[in-house]
């Protein structure tokens, strides 16, 4: 990939500008434009956090660093980032790639690691030009039609600052994040950070870490937990006090020994809270060959030509494939794809056995494996090798009540747009993506590399044994909107740009679903017109029942319902997905179907036969020894080796 253009013209005033991030346009705006002044491409803003520069405050972050002086306030640093406080930067040229040091610090690294984590974990942007801050970035934060900061001093907002007025199904749901947030950053050594109320920022409905804290003096536990969350519980919702005061007591005297027992506590308090609301669902779904391509490998659930909508606990399905793959494959593997879930989700069990949130998770799993050796087999009996296999990419909502799962494979993707914001849930399965999770690259730098784009898996390429589906589990609380779509849509930040103008107006009843489909696809032809497009929307809506009871949730109760003392082994985390390290990427080619080919995966010789090897020259002496070698240097040179040298000039030194 290309490093972004210079700028086509400068302001004519000296007054700071911020470019366009259109990449074919970059022209320099006004900072109070809503739209280029060029190609009336909408004006991004990219609100930074310098990391560690923290006046006035006693706290200790991750990494501490000089901070700017405060006469460097509102002035451009390195004539790019415009400092609004000393803590707060906006990226005047988000089209270039920012400073990035060619070793990656060890605390940086951690935040690398936890990419899979987004957006509860920022994402690490770069460093301030001609200073040792980093920057991160979280994704969208709270600004007006202006383009101007709600929150000017904090960014994202302090949770204690929304806590008291927020309702109880809205605490609850920040809880459940928080808790699941502890085992991985546990791992890390960094989970100091969710015992910090300063570092804890609410966005709409999502938990939003500031920024990571290290456990540098001694590891905290569950007690330190429950002490903080025993301070929760003077603002907290009148329905749900018992629950937290009864859970927080439990937590601080050692009773409660495992955060999954406080996730299984919660998600049961949740259930019970979101039978005071009436959920409703409406979908729709459109895909477009486009205007350079024949033929249209991708397909879309629901393919009706009206809105569907559903009600509270009927099931709520939007499906998503982008098929790759020879003359045809690609688009029967994303129909028949689709036929195999749509079939094995109808016959879903969601009595008492199967209703659990890990039970749902498991179940996705294996229908998601299924589909993908039902083309597996199809590609073998057919006789597809290599590029000939057909495949495809994956993303799925389902929704039912107060609760939606998403399940990913490849780099089609899921957004969630709120009132405030609009965010991606999904990460993509592609090289970029792994090189972040393994800490070896930022992101943004990542991309630059030619093979960024090369999947590292889609569904039918191999068998299930070496397929990991992503699957999330996120609460609905409020009004919002999914966006499921193609890369045909995402691909040059295209819905970062156009959400607030074409999703955004569906909350608040502006525009229908069905045009706002048909708008997201139209974008999709006319600004990157390189590929088909298909987007489907999920718009969710949640009143409160005329008949809901504002009686406190016992604590009785909840644990009635779940009396195996408190141990369970059905509960799943926030996230489910399997490490980074058993992805390997095969060659990077530039074209697309080729680049989502790449997903067929070289499996490594497994250990025990070089041991039988071994043992059998050991037994027949030295005469065999020459061959043995001769042998072995056949296997170093052969073609399916897992990481060739084409690829390996792009990736950097892996840490062996």
């Amino acid at each position: 990939m290309d490093r972004a253009p210079k700028p086509k013209e400068s302001m004519p005033h000296s007054e700071p500008g911020i470019q366009c991030s259109n990449p074919h346009c970059m022209a320099l705006n006004e900072l109070e434009s809503r739209f280029c002044r060029q190609c009336r491409t909408p004006i991004v803003k990219r609100y930074l956090w310098a990391m560690g520069a923290k006046p006035n405050s006693h706290e200790t972050s991750t990494i501490v660093s000089p901070q700017i002086n405060p006469e460097q306030v509102g002035s451009l640093i390195g004539e790019r980032y415009l400092a609004l406080t000393q803590q707060i930067f906006l990226d005047t040229k988000p089209g270039l790639i920012p400073q990035i040091p060619e070793e990656i610090p060890e605390e940086i690294a951690t935040y690398l690691q936890l990419f899979g984590y987004s957006p509860h974990i920022p994402q690490v942007y770069g460093q301030l030009d001609g200073y040792n801050i980093w920057l991160l970035d979280y994704g969208t934060v709270p600004y007006n039609s202006l383009g101007k900061l709600e929150y000017p001093q904090q960014l994202v907002p302090e949770i204690l600052f929304f806590w008291p007025q927020a309702q109880a199904i809205k605490q609850l749901n920040w809880l459940r994040q928080i808790a699941s947030l502890w085992n991985p950053l546990l791992e890390k050594q960094v989970v100091s950070t969710i015992l910090n109320p300063s570092l804890i920022r609410v966005n709409g409905s999502i938990i939003q870490l500031i920024e990571l804290e290290s456990d540098a003096k001694s590891t905290p536990t569950l007690k330190d937990l429950g002490k903080l969350w025993l301070q929760l519980t003077e603002n907290v919702d009148p329905m749900i006090r018992e629950i937290l005061e009864e859970l927080s007591t439990r937590l601080e005297r050692g009773s409660i020994t495992k955060i999954e027992q406080v996730i299984k506590v919660l998600d049961y308090s949740l259930d019970l809270c979101s039978q005071n609301y009436d959920y409703s669902y409406q979908v729709f779904a459109c895909t477009d060959p486009g205007p350079t391509r024949v033929n249209n490998e991708d397909a879309a659930y629901p393919d009706n030509s009206t809105p569907i909508l559903i009600n509270n606990q009927d099931l709520n399905l939007a499906i998503v494939c982008d098929g790759v793959g020879g003359h045809e494959g690609g688009e029967i593997a994303a129909k028949e794809t689709i036929n195999h879930l749509r079939t094995k989700i109808a016959e879903m069990s969601f009595d008492q056995k199967h209703n659990s949130p890990g039970a749902v998770f498991k179940q996705l799993v294996k229908f998601t494996n299924d589909a993908n050796d039902a083309i597996c087999e199809r590609n073998d009996n057919e006789q597809r090798q290599e590029r000939q296999r057909m495949g495809t990419t994956l993303v799925m909502t389902l929704t039912r009540n107060h609760e939606v799962y998403l399940t990913s494979v490849g780099d089609s993707r899921i957004y969630l747009v709120t009132s405030v914001g609009c965010h991606q849930v999904t990460i993509d399965d592609d090289l970029a993506s792994r090189e972040v999770r393994l800490g070896y690259a930022v992101y943004r730098d990542a991309l630059q590399y030619p093979s960024a784009g090369a999947l590292i898996q889609a569904l039918g390429m191999r068998h299930s044994s070496a397929l990991h589906p992503n699957v999330k589990r996120l609460i609905i609380d409020d009004n919002c909107i999914f966006l499921l779509c193609t890369d045909g849509l995402s691909d040059f930040d295209r819905v970062e740009q156009y959400w607030r103008d074409t999703i955004l107006p569906m909350l608040t009843g502006k525009i229908n679903i069905t045009k706002t489909v048909k708008t997201l696809v139209k974008i999709a032809n006319e600004r990157n017109g390189h590929d088909n497009a298909t987007v489907a929307l999920v718009h969710c809506q949640v009143k409160s029942k005329s008949s809901a009871s504002n009686s406190t949730i016992s604590w009785s109760k909840v644990e009635t319902a779940i009396s195996d003392s408190l141990v369970w082994s059905d509960v799943y985390p926030q996230v489910l997905s399997l490490p980074d390290t058993e992805y390997i990427p095969t060659e990077p080619d530039s074209s697309k179907t080729a680049k989502k080919l790449l997903t067929a995966l070289h499996q490594r010789k497994p250990a025990p036969l070089l041991i039988i090897i071994l043992s059998i020259i050991l037994l027949v002496g030295l005469g065999f020894l020459a061959y043995f070698f001769y042998l072995q240097s056949r296997i170093d040179n052969r073609e399916d080796a897992p990481i060739n040298s084409e690829v390996e000039q792009f990736i950097p030194d892996y840490k062996k």
